[in-house]
């Protein structure tokens, strides 16, 4: 009896099938999941690179920021070295005992013009209430209308008020004190403030420096001293000597 012929194996082929496909999608598998590592740590590498490239432009705006401060304060360095500067306070006289005076004075190097200064409170002395002040300090027409000019070393010293009687009244003993006006070219100069407090004063005492006035006054009194003792002189009694006229009256 011949041999019976069989037909193709179709379990046989579907399971080599099968596993090839099986095969397939695990390379196709490894080769995704190396594709996304790859792509996982090129992310990784792009994200470091933005993160360092920000770093980078903090950095260099920092870095700006400090040149432009730095450039700014070179640049105002240098203005302010060109400036006037004009310093107000209130001192005790050098040469006037317990006298009080405005000082004024330009200590920059260059002209200060159109002085405009101000104190609030508005300024108001003893003297203008016991009538020995001939003027009220604060109509003048400096804190009215201004300095039109102060050299650089022009100092102004105004009578304020006398020390002893001010600083037992009831009147204003602080003060603050703006002070505006223009540099080279028109320029205005930046409001420098002051804060003026009297009571510093309070329970010191002050020197007062001979000058030249001192001197002339003690000379002076040398000379009606001596007047008044030639008169007592018999010869002076019956001859007296004309007075010459002073030369400098």
């Amino acid at each position: 009896m011949p041999p019976v012929e069989s037909g193709p194996d179709w379990a046989a082929i579907a399971a080599l099938i099968a596993l090839a496909a099986l095969i397939v999608a695990i390379l196709a598998w490894r080769a995704a999941k190396t594709q996304a590592a790859m792509a996982e740590s090129q992310a990784a590498d792009a994200r470091r690179s933005a993160d360092a490239a920000n770093e980078q432009v903090a950095l260099g705006k920092d870095q700006l920021d400090v040149a432009l401060r730095q450039l700014e304060l070179e640049q105002q360095v240098r203005r302010e070295q060109q400036e006037p500067y004009i310093v107000v306070d209130i001192q005790p006289s050098a040469f006037v005992s317990k006298a009080f005076l405005i000082v004024i004075e330009n200590i920059g190097p260059t002209v200060a013009r159109n002085v405009q200064i101000k104190f609030d409170p508005e300024i108001e002395r003893f003297m203008d209430t016991d009538g020995m002040g001939i003027f009220v300090l604060a109509e003048s027409f400096l804190f009215k209308n201004g300095i039109p000019a102060m050299p650089p070393g022009r100092r102004i010293e105004l009578l304020f008020d006398f020390g002893y009687k001010r600083l037992n009244s009831d009147l204003p003993k602080e003060y603050t004190v703006t002070v505006d006006c223009e540099g080279p070219g028109g320029r205005p100069v930046e409001t420098m403030t002051y804060k003026i407090d009297l009571r510093i004063y309070e329970g010191t005492e002050q020197l007062t420096v001979k000058n030249m006035h001192d001197g002339v006054k003690a000379l002076e009194n040398v000379t009606d001293e001596l007047a008044g003792i030639r008169k007592l002189l018999p010869y002076e009694r019956a001859n007296p000597t004309p007075r010459r006229a002073n030369p400098n009256l």
